[in-house]
């Protein structure tokens, strides 16, 4: 057994959007049940041996290479089928979560496969590292480090489904064409073409896998290279800029970015790119 960590969490670190509560591994993980569940939300990453979870009715096995995620306060039980049945997992809690685990498409509790569990088992002995060293800012630290192990869960998590992976790489061809031609007019049918599908289906994909249409991607690129042309060209008038980077009015520009950006060109200019 390796000592499990239970970092003290402060009242500002309960502020923070994500921060550690627990984190630990079992080399051979006990039977587990809790028909009042936990309190924080939980990973639990299989490193060897099969085991079986059980919550919002269903059975699921865990097998090596698979983990679980657990909502909070989501009654759950859990056991080893066969001896050793080693476990990393790490306890989380913030404001962030629900919105993460929505845009991952994780929100129900259950077992899922990764496409690289090895770097998923490399974050959490990096913040079980980080966990005991007590220095000071623990928290921040610690929520630094969780950020990016559910940042690269998240990624893990959906491009393995065979869907998202298909779909991505599918779309690769238009992911270059609105690069190379974000500075011109485009359509919905050059899009579609560059895939010889319909506009219909198009839009589909691109919801599936960016969770946006076609043409607010396009406009998400666009504002990007606008913030570039800003960045290196501070003399350049944003009325120009907007041309430039495929929009057919400054006012329409304005609109877009102050959509995507939250502030207006004038006041992210403002913020250290003027001369």
């Amino acid at each position: 057994m390796v000592q499990p960590s239970f970092p003290v969490v402060t009242e500002s670190d309960a502020q923070l959007p994500l921060y550690l509560t627990s984190i630990g591994h079992w080399e051979d993980q006990e039977r587990t049940v809790r028909p009042e569940g936990f309190p924080d939300y939980q990973w639990l990453q299989a490193i060897d041996g099969t085991g079986e979870l059980a919550v919002g009715g269903v059975t699921q096995l865990v097998k090596p290479g698979q983990g679980f995620f657990l909502n909070s306060n989501e009654p759950h039980a859990y056991r080893p089928l066969t001896h050793p049945w080693g476990v990393h997992w790490i306890a989380f809690n913030g404001s962030l979560m629900p919105s993460l685990m929505r845009q991952a498409g994780m929100e129900r509790s259950g077992v899922y496969s990764l496409s690289d569990p090895e770097s998923i088992i490399l974050h959490m002995k990096t913040i079980y590292a980080m966990s005991l060293t007590g220095r000071p800012f623990l928290g921040m630290e610690c929520s630094k480090l969780l950020y990016a192990f559910l940042l690269d869960l998240v990624s893990k998590v959906r491009m393995n489904a065979p869907s998202a992976a298909h779909n991505s790489l599918k779309l690769q061809p238009v992911i270059q064409f609105i690069e190379e031609n974000c500075h011109r007019a485009m359509t919905i049918g050059e899009l579609s073409g560059c895939i010889g599908v319909s506009p219909q289906y198009l839009c589909q994909l691109f919801k599936s896998t960016f969770k946006m249409r076609p043409m607010e991607y396009v406009n998400r690129e666009r504002i990007n290279k606008s913030k570039e042309l800003m960045f290196h060209d501070p003399s350049l008038k944003l009325q120009d800029i907007a041309v430039r980077v495929g929009f057919d009015s400054p006012s329409y520009f304005s609109s877009v970015f102050r959509k995507i950006e939250g502030v207006s060109p004038e006041h992210f200019r403002s913020f250290g790119y003027s001369p």
